[in-house]
C-alpha cells in the first residue's frame, strides 16, 4: 500500500479512500495471522449500499477541540442516518475523511479519537482512526500498523461480537461489551475464535 501526501482536493481523497478500500482493507494482508481481508466486513457492506462515505473540511487551523466535536458530530450523524434500506445493522458503517488535516498535525485525531472513545463505547458503538502515520496496531499482531490510509479519516459502526478484540483492556469498557455480546459468546464457545474467548475470559476474571 502507498501512503499519499494529504490530499487536495475533495475528489482525489474520495479517490485514495475507494482505491485504499479495494486494494488494502478488502484484502488479506500476511502481517495478520488470520484468513480474509484485513476488516471482512467492508465488502459485504459496500454489496448492501451500507458503507457511507463523506468530508469534513479542518479548514486552515485545525485544532484538537475542533476535531474532538467533528468526531462527536459523526457519532450524531451515525445515530441520525436513515438507514432503513440498509438492513443488516451489523454492515452499517459511516466514514468521515479530513482531507485537509495537515501531515504536521495527524496526531490531532489520534487525540480526539481518545477523547471521544469512551462516549462512543458508552453507546453501543465503535469508531476507528485512520491516517499515514496511525500506529495503532492490529489486535492480532501488535507489531504490524494497521490502521495506515491515505487519507485521514474516521469511521463509526455498531459494536459486534468480535470487538472483545478492543474492548478487553479496560473494565469499564468490558462491561459494556459483555452486557451486549457476553451470553451470546458464552453460547458460541463450541465455534468462536478462541482469541475472542481467551480475551474476553481474561477480562472477565
Amino acid at each position: 500500500m502507498t501512503l499519499a501526501a494529504p490530499a487536495r482536493t475533495v475528489e482525489e481523497s474520495l479517490r485514495l479512500v475507494d482505491e485504499w478500500l479495494t486494494t488494502y482493507i478488502c484484502r488479506p494482508r500476511p502481517e495478520i495471522p488470520r484468513p480474509g481481508a484485513v476488516c471482512p466486513f467492508v465488502e459485504p457492506a459496500q454489496r448492501a449500499g451500507s458503507l457511507e462515505i463523506r468530508v469534513r473540511l479542518v479548514g486552515p487551523a485545525p485544532s484538537l477541540p475542533l476535531v474532538t466535536e467533528i468526531i462527536r458530530c459523526v457519532l450524531e450523524e451515525f445515530e441520525a442516518n436513515d438507514w432503513r434500506r440498509r438492513t443488516n445493522p451489523a454492515l452499517r458503517a459511516l466514514m468521515v475523511t479530513l482531507p485537509d488535516l495537515p501531515a504536521d498535525r495527524l496526531t490531532l485525531l489520534d487525540q480526539a479519537h481518545a477523547a471521544v472513545k469512551d462516549e462512543a463505547v458508552a453507546r453501543g458503538l465503535m469508531i476507528g482512526q485512520f491516517h499515514q502515520e496511525c500506529a495503532e496496531p492490529s489486535a492480532r499482531n501488535h507489531g504490524f500498523p494497521v490502521s495506515r490510509s491515505p487519507v485521514p479519516l474516521v469511521v463509526v459502526r455498531r459494536m459486534a461480537l468480535h470487538d472483545v478484540l478492543f474492548l478487553h483492556e479496560r473494565a469499564d469498557w468490558f462491561a459494556t461489551y459483555a452486557s451486549r455480546f457476553g451470553r451470546q459468546l458464552e453460547h458460541a464457545r463450541d465455534s468462536a475464535d478462541p482469541l475472542f474467548l481467551r480475551l474476553y475470559d481474561s477480562a472477565r476474571g
